[in-house]
């Protein structure tokens, strides 16, 4: 199967990497990021040509492949690395017994990704919608679209989800990279607490920490981007302790470049929390270097650049901008905003799924706005247009969910290490202390810059993921014994919860139990069914609509769709990446990427059918499109498709 091809790669990556003097863990994140770096080079290269498809894909993956293995056969008299577990990682039954538990786990979010189809709203709206398009245009360059995030967010994991998409003739395997992002996540963090001093327990307890948070089970098997931008910055934190360790040696720099590089590409967030373990780095350099520093700071920032370069081209281009316009700016600044914005992000993780105790909770933070001075729904600070501060009671859907326990961990580790840390030598109770205050500071700086919504608990997930090496750190060391193995083991037990109960992705049942009376999980529900796990009334629209499409034989779509209507399930329901004749473009488009219409591709586009949700035009009867009259041929719920008027060519 040709979307192996890729995973060949890694696998060979891995061995070069594997060296006696490097162990695995190390190994597996030198090999991840050489293979991002390969997803955006052959991504980019075959875009300049057109040829973002499965030819150019399988050509590009198996030459990779070829020369991989033929080093590989050169290498093989070398000596080759211990098979045992490294000499400073000693299991005990008890370890043994936990990392048995954060496998079990991790198997059973793998067996969800593959089963279930992506399903999550931004999924369906943008971060799919871009992939169809792009795997149809053979190129990630901008396209015009009426749902502008498909363009400016940071692609990453898009290009990888095309590479598998393509490959493998479908969505099948979409949801994996949030998963191997989770799983790289664990090593890296294991591999940050050892930095930080941990013993192989502290190690593992950083492990377990990690897998069992919440927002990371649930979003584990989806096709989000915050596991993938998390695993990013876990490799830049590492490399940035590891440099500062080795004395600034330049060794490290080009793995600081890259996974700043990929960071950034994966997720706008990464400028704010790879921002504070940036000045550490700078100020640790340049007290060792003096100004001598530039050479290797200019050479990471180069690195950087390079794999972000075609991204920021496309979007000045189109934009203006290197970064686009995300709209999550906050209008207003202070220090009460500041605060403001700090509590309702932590509110957001202390959420429970009793309403009544839920409105306890909103009844404090309102008090404690009413101390500052600042209301808690202020447009300027709120988002989406309108929106009241509130808490959600879906504990166990990923775009909501809290993250309570391990919330108290972090609160409870930062008083026992403040407390007892001088049963540590210096050296160690700097790193400690100063990795925990950077990663608050990242939380710190994105609750100063980006206004609070009820959905952004699933951005904190990376500062939940670097807290977790803190937390390992400060069980393993300050801890009783008991007590720290009675925290890893109700952990373990406790991520069942999110695991066997995702809402959209349930390995068992969900809410529908409750309120409909039905079990309803992976295996007993169709793979259509589960598109639209997240909103099931849309379901029957769009199943009658790709009907309706289907009987037309029409093979030019034009698409005329609010910023928020869900996109990718046209694609999914019409198959069309086994219909290549099948087009579908945005038309009747007023934001920047109108533009795009000027450019040949888009010449000859004559849609003699037009599909219209989420727009004012939706209730219209006639539309007018391209210099052409369509008229309405069928209409369901938000779905309205109107077809060509033979005789009302307005051309002149």
């Amino acid at each position: 199967m040709a979307a192996l091809l890729p995973l060949i790669a890694f696998i060979f990556l891995f061995r070069i990497f594997y060296r006696p003097n490097v162990c695995w863990r190390t190994a597996v994140l030198l090999a991840a990021l050489a293979w991002g770096v390969l997803v955006v080079l052959i991504t980019e290269v075959l875009s300049l040509f057109h040829l973002l498809a499965w030819g150019g894909l399988a050509l590009s993956w198996g030459l990779i492949d070829a020369a991989l293995i033929g080093y590989g056969i050169r290498s093989v008299q070398q000596p080759a690395p211990p098979t045992q577990v490294e000499a400073d990682i000693k299991l005990t039954p008890f370890l043994t017994l936990l990392l048995g538990g954060v496998i079990l786990i991790i198997a059973a979010i793998g067996v969800i990704a593959l089963i279930a189809p992506p399903n999550n709203l931004d999924s369906m709206t943008y971060h799919l919608g871009r992939v169809v398009h792009w795997i149809q245009n053979r190129s990630v360059d901008h396209y015009p679209t009426g749902i502008i995030r498909q363009l400016y967010p940071g692609p990453w994991a898009g290009f990888a989800i095309t590479h598998l998409q393509v490959l493998s003739g479908g969505d099948r395997f979409a949801n994996l990279i949030q998963w191997f992002s989770m799983v790289g996540s664990l090593i890296g963090v294991s591999l940050i607490a050892k930095r930080l001093g941990a013993d192989s327990r502290g190690q593992i307890l950083a492990s377990v920490v990690c897998a069992t948070i919440p927002m990371g089970i649930l979003q584990g098997s989806s096709t989000q981007t915050d596991y993938v931008v998390s695993f990013w910055l876990v490799c830049f934190a590492y490399f940035v302790l590891q440099t500062i360790q080795a004395k600034m040696s330049s060794a490290h720099t080009p793995k600081l470049g890259v996974s700043l590089g990929l960071a950034i590409l994966a997720k706008g967030t990464a400028y704010l929390y790879a921002f504070p373990f940036g000045v550490w780095l700078v100020l640790s350099g340049f007290k060792r270097l003096g100004w001598k520093l530039w050479k290797p700071l200019l050479f990471m920032g180069i690195i950087a650049l390079i794999l972000n370069i075609g991204q920021y081209l496309r979007n000045f281009a189109l934009f203006g901008s290197f970064l686009g316009d995300s709209g999550q700016d906050l209008e207003a600044f202070g220090v009460r905003i500041f605060i403001s914005n700090l509590i309702r992000n932590l509110a957001l993780h202390v959420s429970t799924p009793v309403r009544s105790i839920n409105l306890q909770i909103i009844g404090g933070v309102n008090f404690l706005h009413q101390l500052i001075g600042v209301d808690p729904s202020d447009p300027r600070i709120t988002s989406p247009a309108g929106q009241n501060f509130d808490l959600h009671s879906l504990i166990n859907h990923e775009d909501l969910a809290g993250n309570p326990i391990h919330l108290l961990l972090i609160v409870a580790s930062a008083i026992c290490f403040l407390a007892l840390r001088k049963k540590l030598r210096k050296r160690q109770q700097f790193f400690i202390a100063t990795y925990f205050m950077v990663t608050l500071a990242a939380f710190s700086l994105f609750c100063l810059l980006i206004i609070w919504s009820p959905w952004r608990s699933r951005l904190h997930l990376p500062v939940f993921v670097l807290a977790s090496a803190f937390i390992g750190v400060v069980l393993s060391h300050f801890f009783r014994t008991k007590a720290a193995n009675a925290i890893a083991v109700g952990l373990i037990g406790l991520s069942f919860i999110w695991v066997c109960f995702n809402e959209t992705r349930p390995l068992i049942l969900n809410s529908q139990i409750v309120e409909a009376g039905r079990v309803e999980n992976i295996f007993n529900q169709s793979r259509v069914d589960q598109y639209f796990a997240s909103n099931p009334d849309l379901k029957p629209f769009y199943v009658d609509a790709a009907h309706f499409i289907e009987s037309q034989a029409c093979p030019n779509i034009g698409l005329s769709l609010g910023g928020n209507t869900w996109e990718y399930p046209f694609w999914a329901l019409l198959n069309n990446q086994a219909k290549p004749k099948l087009r579908l473009e945005h038309i009747n488009i007023d934001n920047a990427s109108s533009a795009k219409y000027d450019s040949k591709a888009y010449q000859d586009f004559t849609p003699c059918m037009l599909v219209v949700s989420g727009v004012a035009t939706v209730k219209d009867e006639e539309l007018a499109a391209l210099n052409h009259v369509y008229l309405r041929a069928w209409s369901e719920g938000p779905i309205s498709i109107f077809l060509n008027h033979p005789i009302s060519n307005l051309r002149p």
